[in-house]
């Protein structure tokens, strides 16, 4: 049985009559976003100032693109405040529709949170697995009939909990390798990589640490960051944390650091001009009709912050040796 399904949120009202084309009778207040809402977006930045964040895109047997998020709650967070996480789908990255949000007192956690952080899922034939991060130290699992759901708790204990490894254990990301196998990429500085069992609930093993060599991140060199990603492209294993990227021929590593594939001066002004331009990029790469983007976290936007983020999407290409080339971030994608 699964007994929950995605719900309505709460996001600024001005910014949502903005993307709907109608009036705002009271700018200041929030409104209610409910499921089955779709929204026209064909720019960067994506849906702005309804506090989208930390996206990771996934590709549905249907043909959609379901976007896994997180939510900054208001334009007034002073830190990372965040009540609930949101899935979104789009066929044409144009058209986006709210699928619904996901709030922690309707899982094992039991509870009303501010710290529901970055999240993954893995679609699979008999279901879809949501990893989901339970303030910074915890990691969690739902299991749903489907990429929307409805869903209920794939355990009632963490998959990762705070005890388990050094660092903090946050902001899962999801890998299917060429073999077949399953992975759980996630951590804090340092990343730690481990094999999913068959119920996607457990690991095989205790997950390992990855070696990466001279890593540099937006901290300066020696230092990486949070928000990694694992993608696989033409004989190359990439690990991304941010907008920083490594390769490996292997999997398990080690991992050589390209640096930054972020370069400000590509980008128009009006997205160049933070001061912290390749801070907190948290993404994901995807593939969409053919061509290869990564969506990620940006603050550039008048009225946005670090913790009232929106997001972009960015086209990808990949030079002969397989580095990813320097990338743009513009007002269009396409």
């Amino acid at each position: 049985m699964f007994p929950i399904s995605l719900g309505p949120t709460y996001v600024p009202a001005e910014a949502l009559a903005a993307l709907c084309g109608c009036s705002c009778p009271s700018p200041r207040r929030l409104a209610r976003l409910e499921p089955g809402t779709v929204l026209f977006c064909d720019r960067n930045p994506l849906l702005p100032g309804l506090g989208f964040c930390d996206p990771h895109a996934r590709l549905a047997p249907d043909g959609r693109l379901l976007i896994y998020a997180t939510h900054d709650a208001s334009p007034t967070n002073t830190d990372y405040t965040m009540n609930d996480w949101w899935v979104w789908s789009t066929r044409d990255l144009a058209h986006w529709t709210f699928e619904g949000a996901l709030r922690p007192e309707q899982t094992a956690i039991g509870a009303l949170s501010s710290s529901c952080w970055a999240t993954d899922a893995l679609l699979t034939a008999g279901g879809t697995w949501w990893y989901l991060s339970d303030g910074p130290r915890r990691i969690r699992v739902m299991h749903g009939a489907s990429p929307t759901g409805p869903w209920r708790d794939g355990s009632r204990r963490p998959l990762v909990a705070e005890s388990d490894l050094a660092g903090q254990s946050r902001d899962p990301a999801v890998f299917a390798d060429q073999d077949g196998s399953e992975w759980l990429l996630f951590g804090t500085w340092d990343f730690y990589l481990g094999r999913l069992g068959s119920d996607r609930v457990s690991f095989t093993e205790p997950p390992r640490r990855i070696e990466i060599v001279n890593p540099q991140g937006p901290y300066g060199p020696g230092r990486t960051d949070d928000k990694p990603f694992l993608h696989y492209r033409a004989g190359w294993y990439y690990l991304t944390w941010g907008c920083f990227s490594a390769r490996s021929h292997s999997l398990l590593g080690p991992y050589d650091c390209d640096g930054p594939f972020f370069d400000p001066a590509l980008a128009e002004a009006s997205f160049a001009r933070v001061k912290e331009f390749r801070l907190d990029r948290h993404g994901s790469f995807f593939d969409f009709d053919g061509r290869h983007y990564f969506i990620a976290n940006d603050f550039s936007r008048t009225g946005a912050s670090p913790f009232f983020r929106d997001s972009v999407i960015v086209p990808i290409e990949y030079r002969t040796d397989g580095v990813i080339a320097p990338a743009a971030v513009r007002t269009s994608w396409r």
